[in-house]
């Protein structure tokens, strides 16, 4: 009933518009002087959505002149980075709910890329039938080049502090502090924590753009299979850092067994507390920064949690297992032929834990 009244006041505030403009000169008005990129299409998927107008802005982000693309497909547009996976997304969801939201690469007539979301809603006839698609467009290079930025400070940030720290020891609380603080700008940008807190940051669609790519800011490193043995010829760790770790992996099984017999908060929070460790040690070797956020996203679900009536502790345990074993194949036993496959089966087992607490 809401929706129906809504409707019709928009008609009457409609209607009393036209009184004053008519319907041709505002839909010109609107399309030619936005400053957005528009472009209409008609409606016919078969034909890959034909382009029957374009305005200045979209004509300028593209480089084609309008009436290079009237009749062309917007594939024209497409290329090898482009995501596919997304744009066949497209058809089906215009069909289902008549609009669809999303993002990949544009290539220019140039040649050139650059990164846009699409905003894609439906035009109905007098009769109901969809008969074209409007769409406005976004280019997102300003935004990847700000989330560049903050991610290469972020990192900058990270080395840095890596020295200070050691130098610093004393100030136990403010490294605590700062540690947080550049975990969770990290988390901003791991593909494997995408939430409903980073979206609020970042659209969803901004980590669309490429199936190469992770999204606005690219892959965080090429993960190719390296074994123990060449990880440590080229990435030797202090042995106090180890024999940390190692001990907060074992005090970990401990607690982990108390909150099977327990289940109280002061366990749960307990185990938040080694897994920070785990994760902090982890963290600065960088090789494992997504194992480490995992683990820190674990830490912090227990530590907030209202009640522990619904705990997972077998999955809490399995996942436990999972990062003892990673850690001792690559820095103990160092017999490990890829050193991120226990990384992997620690960040889906974590991923699995973080849906059971939310």
């Amino acid at each position: 009933m809401d929706n129906k009244i809504s409707s019709l006041e928009e008609t009457a505030f409609f209607s009393q518009l036209m009184h004053s403009c008519s319907v041709l000169q505002l839909l010109k008005q609107v399309l030619m002087h936005s400053h957005h990129a528009i472009v209409v299409t008609n409606a016919d998927h078969i034909k890959g959505y034909p382009i029957v107008y374009a305005n200045r802005v979209f004509c300028e982000h593209t480089g084609y002149e309008l009436a290079e693309l009237v009749g062309h497909s917007p594939r024209i547009l497409q290329g090898p980075d482009s995501n596919h996976k997304i744009i066949a997304k497209i058809t089906p969801a215009l069909k289902k709910n008549g609009y669809f939201y999303g993002s990949s690469i544009n290539y220019r007539k140039d040649g050139s890329v650059y990164p846009v979301e699409w905003n894609i809603s439906e035009i109905k006839n007098e009769e109901g039938e969809v008969t074209h698609y409007i769409s406005m467009q976004k280019d997102l290079t300003n935004l990847k080049r700000i989330a560049e930025q903050i991610k290469d400070t972020n990192e900058l940030f990270k080395r840095f502090y890596a020295v200070q720290a050691k130098e610093n020891e004393s100030k136990l609380e403010l490294n605590k502090q700062v540690v947080e603080a550049i975990k969770t700008n990290e988390k901003i940008y791991s593909g494997n924590l995408r939430s409903s807190d980073n979206i609020e940051l970042f659209e969803e669609a901004f980590f669309d753009f490429s199936p190469g790519q992770m999204g606005a800011l690219g892959n965080k490193m090429d993960k190719t299979p390296v074994s123990a043995t060449e990880f440590w010829q080229e990435s030797p760790i202090a042995r106090d850092d180890i024999i940390s770790l190692t001990e907060s992996i074992r005090e970990l099984d401990a607690e982990i067994g108390l909150a099977e017999a327990l289940n109280s908060q002061k366990n749960y929070q307990t185990i938040a507390k080694y897994m920070k460790e785990v994760a902090n040690g982890l963290y600065f070797c960088v090789e494992f920064n997504d194992g480490a956020l995992i683990i820190d996203e674990v830490a912090n679900k227990l530590a907030q949690l209202d009640s522990t009536d619904d705990v997972p502790t077998e999955m809490l345990a399995m996942f436990n297992k999972d990062v003892s074993d990673w850690i001792d194949s690559v820095f103990v036993l160092k017999n490990a032929e890829n050193i991120f496959s226990g990384e992997n089966d620690t960040i889906a087992a974590g991923n699995q834990l973080l849906a059971l607490l939310k």
